[in-house]
């Protein structure tokens, strides 16, 4: 299969490289359609993702980086994997089975997407035996992370025929006599329907299929507690404008957990969508489960040096927006939430698609 018409994808050549002694490579992922995405075996990153807009023109929709160098000195949650635990853990602690573990904090008393020692940071075996899927491997041990148990992650991307980006994934415990692990994976792909440069996602708009919410700390940390969104100005159900409604309405600058209504752990349930009427491109987000993270990136760009995506585009506040389907975040510090475990009899399994269409007139 030849690659799509699309003339800027990015170069395998600019990410030959080293990373812990573990070789990094780029891969494509291609349909028939001419729907490209590539992905770096670096944090499991998903840097690119082509697809038409209204008129048929291919383009990308997400931020990322064109090379190793920058990806390493970039966000590093841009496009990546989550890993073992998604969003904050309050006080980098919690206590299990009568059992504390300690974590190392890397937002400030907390720890954030894994740690510093996360999937984000890792490097993933990976294997590729069609053009349209990539698997990806890795493990997580208490040496490296802090929490119990090692889990082997198994993380499949796949693209369908219709447009889609499928991300499952499969985590297994290694040995029976260890505990049973609390685990929690997304992708923090940073979307934006009309190409990754100067233009800010406040002109989407944007639908979330839940009524209820998890209440935040001031450090953005989940308490336990949920509350519901009718009349709340984080209700999502309908349409609404990332950037307000009109000259007087404030940008919504989101950073919070939604229950996503619906869902369950076998089939995958309408979470969230995204479109917009610049580009006539729309999104849609399914998954299997049960928390979904939106996230308007006000912050980025915001560090004292300045991040360099794709092209030298700067990458600046609210210039992509993240949907991050997840498991309940700081659950172990919750009593009220459930707390996803996996055990040698009982695996984690999940499945997001990220669905791409165009708006019908």
């Amino acid at each position: 299969m030849g690659s799509p018409a699309f003339p800027d994808l990015l170069d395998p050549a600019h990410f030959v490289g080293e990373v812990d002694g573990q070789p990094v490579a780029l891969f494509h992922l291609h349909n028939a359609r001419g729907m490209a995405v590539a992905v770096c075996n670096l944090g499991a990153k998903v840097l690119q993702i082509v697809v038409p807009d209204r008129a048929g023109v291919l383009g990308d929709v997400v931020l990322g980086y064109d090379s190793l160098a920058t990806l390493q000195t970039g966000s590093p949650s841009m496009g990546a994997f989550i890993g073992r635990y998604a969003g904050r853990i309050g006080q980098a602690r919690y206590t299990l089975d009568g059992e504390a573990h300690l974590l190392e904090a890397n937002a400030g008393a907390h720890c954030l997407h894994g740690g510093p020692r996360g999937s984000r940071h890792r490097v993933f075996s990976t294997r590729q035996t069609r053009p349209e899927a990539l698997t990806l491997r890795l493990r997580f041990e208490p040496s490296l992370d802090g929490h119990p148990g090692i889990v082997d992650l198994t993380l499949t991307y796949r693209l369908t025929e219709d447009n889609e980006l499928v991300v499952e994934h499969e985590a297994v415990a290694v040995c029976k006599a260890s505990p049973a692990s609390p685990a929690s994976f997304t992708p923090h792909i940073f979307f934006n329907l009309d190409g990754p440069g100067e233009r800010t996602i406040d002109g989407h708009q944007l639908v979330v299929n839940a009524s209820t919410y998890l209440v935040a700390d001031a450090d953005n940390v989940a308490t336990g507690a949920t509350a519901s969104l009718d009349g709340h100005w984080l209700d999502l159900r309908a349409p609404r404008r990332l950037g307000g409604a009109g000259p007087q309405e404030q940008p919504l600058v989101i950073d919070h957990a939604y229950l996503v209504s619906d869902a369950c752990s076998n089939e995958a349930s309408f979470g969230a969508s995204l479109s917009s009427a610049a580009s006539g491109r729309t999104l849609e987000v399914w998954t299997t489960e049960p928390v979904m993270q939106v996230y308007t990136a006000d912050p980025l760009g915001t560090g004292t040096a300045c991040d360099v995506g794709k092209h030298g585009v700067v990458h600046l506040p609210r210039a992509g927006l993240c949907l991050e389907p997840q498991q309940y975040p700081n659950a172990m510090n919750c009593p009220a939430f459930p707390i996803n475990r996996v055990a040698v009899d009982r695996p984690y399994r999940a499945r997001t698609v990220y669905r791409f269409g165009v708006l019908t007139p």
